[in-house]
């Protein structure tokens, strides 16, 4: 079974464009990649409902990559340069993937 985890993070008012800067520009999901072999794919994503809330998904092959990357000397580097720009901790899940599906790129 696959996992799949999301970040919620609340970012001061008037930030969210450094604080996405400063992820993209940090290669936040690059490094994950290249630290956990069971990383398969994340995103960073903005609220549409509210500028100041953005998420963060990723999956995994399995739980223990997802455990892994919360031990990792890497993730531990990342949060400093992110830190200036929280509201307050992030919120964290972690979701088994049951059942899914891909529309071809050809549908509308």
């Amino acid at each position: 079974m696959k996992y799949r985890s999301l970040l919620t993070f609340q970012v001061r008012p008037g930030m969210r464009d450094e604080a996405v800067r400063t992820f993209v520009q940090g290669r936040v999901l690059e490094e994950c990649a290249q630290a956990v072999a069971g990383f398969l794919s994340g995103e960073l994503m903005l609220s549409q409902e509210d500028p100041d809330l953005m998420y963060v998904t990723a999956q995994w092959i399995n739980e223990a990559a997802y455990q892994q990357w919360l031990a990792s000397p890497v993730r531990a580097a990342q949060g400093p340069a992110l830190a200036p720009f929280l509201a307050h901790e992030p919120s964290a899940a972690l979701l088994q993937i049951v059942h899914s599906y891909i529309a071809s790129p050809e549908a509308p």
